[in-house]
């Protein structure tokens, strides 16, 4: 029973963070907003295992291609392969304050909004004249540094939980 309560919390926490997702402009430092959804997507994936953190990085993202006018199937698929990155770290009855609650989070986010964003790019610069390396250091590894410090919150939050 707790488990689908967990899954109703994630559902909750997606439509919200998609809706938030979409308003990020009074966060952004030249034009580059944290991605709130894969915040979400790497926290199931280290919690719930690494297929929900893909099916949730799926669902998420293409959510998220429809609602913001993105081309359908580019979130769906970044999302989905940093859920995948991020469930390689999924420890089987870990507590929250152990599995989210470490830096070793932050490591993961990090890891997860890097593969994100260099698959999530390189659809993205394919179809103009930007050449892909100098895109992706200007706006790729800053948007991961940025989801990962914003992540910061959550590991913090996690660490002062003693259960879920």
């Amino acid at each position: 029973m707790t488990a689908y309560m967990n899954y109703l919390w994630y559902a909750i926490a997606g439509l919200i963070l998609l809706l938030v997702q979409l308003n990020l402009g009074y966060i952004a430092v030249e034009s580059i907003t944290p991605d709130l959804l894969v915040i979400l997507t790497v926290f199931i994936a280290i919690r719930e295992g690494q297929f929900a953190g893909e099916i949730a990085g799926f669902v998420l993202g293409l959510f998220f291609d429809i609602i913001s006018s993105d081309i359908i199937g580019t979130n769906a698929l970044s999302k989905m392969l940093a859920g995948f990155v991020a469930g390689y770290f999924f420890t089987e009855g870990a507590a929250l304050s152990e599995s989210v609650g470490k830096f070793k989070f932050l490591g993961v986010m990090g890891l997860a909004a890097l593969v994100h964003n260099i698959v999530y790019y390189f659809f993205y610069v394919q179809p103009t004249n930007l050449s892909f390396i100098s895109f992706f250091v200007s706006h790729g590894i800053a948007a991961s540094l940025y989801t990962t410090v914003v992540s910061v919150i959550v590991m913090l939050v996690a660490a002062r939980k003693q259960r879920w």
